[in-house]
């Protein structure tokens, strides 16, 4: 806002004596002499204001930019003061003071402040320069400076250059006056730019320099006489813009370290406030002390644990808490390397006895003392589980001999259970077989209804039989060792639908198995599997004449490799194959194969013994894929 109020006032003052003649004025000489020697001596002391301030605040934070404005306003402060003594109406200086020799030097310094703003405009603010760096562009400014002086001092016709008695400014004068316009505005572009984005700098008031000194020079291009109206607002304008410059080179030199002192204030308020929080609710103890062992501070979990309030624990030291002869070790490591951990015996204030671990270390408060923080964690319960752990463990292997062989007698208990049970079953079923056996050989005189139930009976007795065997087998793979070897499992399945075919040569079956089916297993257990599913496949393809059996393997989409039996028989209900292969899938309906579920039971359990998985799927009249997984054979090399 005081920029935008500064500008706006400054160029409608401009636009007022453009648009109405009659504001038009012209000074005496001597009365715009002496206000000249005003506006430059005020513009030669905010110069150097801007050279001295600039070159302490370099000396701080050495920022290239502040190095350029200082060494810049330096050259400048040179130049004014020698357009100062040129102008006419002041004394002889070399030559004759003449209005075309002061211009020069007016200009020069014009180009040097336009130069360094347009500088500033496009590179950073924070890029850093050396102490040599600096004294570099303090030396280019003074060499330019104290040439063009040197020059315009010398050179006669340098008068007639810029400013011609009676017809006024030349057109060079002009035309380096815009030359200075369009680089200050360039320059405030270049500011305006990065004002859409916060910047670490007085971004506003370099802004508002480079835009005043635009609207300045301006005014340099109008004026007829030195006297008139736009000389003496054009160097009014001029003031104010040096008057930024400086205010930003102040603002950098006093508000930057206020800014990053409150900055490292609110810093170290937060630090205080996460070391006050950690201190308090630290949930161990936490104790300050002095060379001599002398409590300085202590946290409540401190005072919690040693069962001493606060304000008198501090009033004793380390020989009032423990008497453990491990003291003088822990304080001798501490001295000699700065930190200690180590376990040490403690006393409470009721005189228990605790195991507590500490860990300290030293340090130099800002007093210069020699002090000391320790950390104190009560570990009497973790000795203890570790105690009980260790015990527990120099019992564990004997209590794992003593279940293991406890697991043995209760399996052979199970096996000589199975076996006499099915013996005790196979009892009953001979007698039913063989007194069914005698009826069917003298039933000439039964009817079709009683030869009906004679023939349940006798296919009862034979399922009865299968399941007997069938859960035999199911107790001999739970407790059959493992030798596992690489497997052809296409072999194996040939074996199986061989002994099909033998058992029942009167089938017409096609059988398709894939070569080279390798696989990683038990060979006995394996072939039991094979057995079983092409078994199952056997009997559900009885009732179709083009019955399909097709054993192979395929990928899966966990990059495993995948076996599976798969056939076209009746399938089988949508509950059996849910539940396969769990044991409770043995419900099935009279027409299906009695040992089917102890059989997909044995299959599964094979499988999970050698890592592997085992699945159906099933529709009702199309048939059943059963699909299983086995480690692949090793390849090689």
């Amino acid at each position: 806002m005081l920029v935008s109020g500064v500008w706006l006032v400054n160029a409608a003052v401009l636009l007022a004596f453009v648009l109405v003649p009659s504001l038009h004025f012209e000074l005496p000489a001597a009365v715009h002499t002496n206000l000249h020697t005003l506006f430059e001596t005020v513009s030669i002391i905010v110069s150097m204001l801007v050279f001295s301030a600039g070159w302490f605040t370099f000396s701080r934070e050495g920022r290239s930019n502040v190095a350029l404005l200082c060494s810049i306003f330096f050259g400048v402060a040179i130049l004014d003061f020698v357009h100062l003594l040129s102008y006419d109406g002041m004394p002889a200086f070399f030559i004759p003071a003449k209005d075309g020799k002061s211009i020069s030097f007016f200009l020069a310094a014009r180009l040097l402040v336009a130069g360094a703003l347009l500088a500033i405009a496009f590179q950073p603010w924070n890029r850093r320069i050396g102490n040599q760096e600096r004294l570099w562009l303090m030396g280019l400014s003074l060499v330019f400076a104290l040439g063009v002086s040197a020059y315009g001092l010398l050179e006669p016709a340098i008068m007639t250059w810029f400013f011609v008695p009676g017809s006024g400014l030349t057109t060079t004068k002009i035309a380096v006056e815009y030359l200075v316009i369009a680089l200050n505005l360039a320059a405030a572009a270049g500011f305006y730019r990065r004002m859409r984005e916060p910047q670490p700098y007085p971004l506003v008031s370099l802004f508002a320099a480079a835009c005043l000194m635009a609207l300045s020079e301006l005014c340099f291009t109008l004026y007829a006489t030195f006297h008139d109206q736009y000389s003496i607002v054009g160097h009014v304008i001029k003031v104010e813009a040096y008057l930024f410059v400086f205010r930003a080179i102040f603002i950098e030199f006093l508000e930057g370290p206020h800014r990053q002192l409150e900055s490292a204030r609110a810093d170290l308020l937060e630090s205080e406030e996460k070391y006050r929080l950690l201190f308090e609710n630290a949930p161990d103890a936490y104790l300050i002390a002095t060379a001599d062992g002398s409590f300085h501070t202590a946290n409540p979990a401190a005072s919690a644990m040693f069962g001493i309030p606060r304000q008198d624990l501090w009033r004793i030291g380390r020989n009032d808490v423990t008497s453990d002869p491990r003291l003088a070790g822990f304080l001798e490591e501490r001295s000699r390397t700065g930190f200690a951990r180590g376990e040490l015996m403690l006393r409470r204030a009721d005189g228990t006895n605790f195991l507590a671990e500490l860990s300290s270390s030293t340090y130099t408060d800002s007093r210069g003392r020699q002090m000391s923080s320790t950390f104190v964690r009560d570990i009497t319960a973790k000795r203890q589980a570790e105690e009980e752990v260790l015990r527990l463990n120099a019992t564990l292997e004997q209590r794992v001999r003593d279940r293991t062989a406890e697991l043995q007698a209760a399996n052979e208990d199970l096996e000589r259970f199975a076996h006499v049970m099915a013996h005790d079953l196979r009892s009953p079923l001979v007698a039913i077989e063989g007194f069914a056996g005698l009826l069917r050989r003298g039933g000439e005189s039964m009817d079709d209804k009683q030869k009906h139930y004679l023939d349940r009976i006798q296919a009862g007795v034979a399922r009865m039989a299968e399941m007997i065997d069938a859960l035999l087998e199911l107790a001999d793979v739970s407790r059959a060792p493992l030798k596992t070897q690489t497997l052809d499992l296409s072999a194996i399945a040939d074996k199986a639908l061989a002994a099909c075919r033998q058992r029942d040569p009167q089938r017409k079956v096609k059988a398709v198995v894939e070569n080279s089916l390798l696989g990683q297993g038990d060979a006995r257990l394996i072939a039991t599997v094979m057995a079983n599913l092409i078994g199952n496949a056997w009997k559900h393809t009885v009732r179709n004449p083009d019955a399909e059996i097709v054993v192979g393997m395929e990928p899966s989409a966990q990059g495993r490799v995948v076996y599976f039996v798969r056939d076209n028989g009746s399938g089988m209900k949508p509950g059996v194959v849910e539940t396969v292969p769990d044991e409770s899938g043995t419900q099935q309906s009279p027409t299906e194969s009695p040992r089917a579920g102890v059989v997909l039971a044995s299959v599964r359990r094979i499988i999970g013994r050698h890592g592997g998985t085992v699945w159906a799927e099933s529709v009702p009249g199309q048939g059943v894929v059963f699909r299983f997984t086995l480690e692949p054979a090793p390849v090689r090399a």
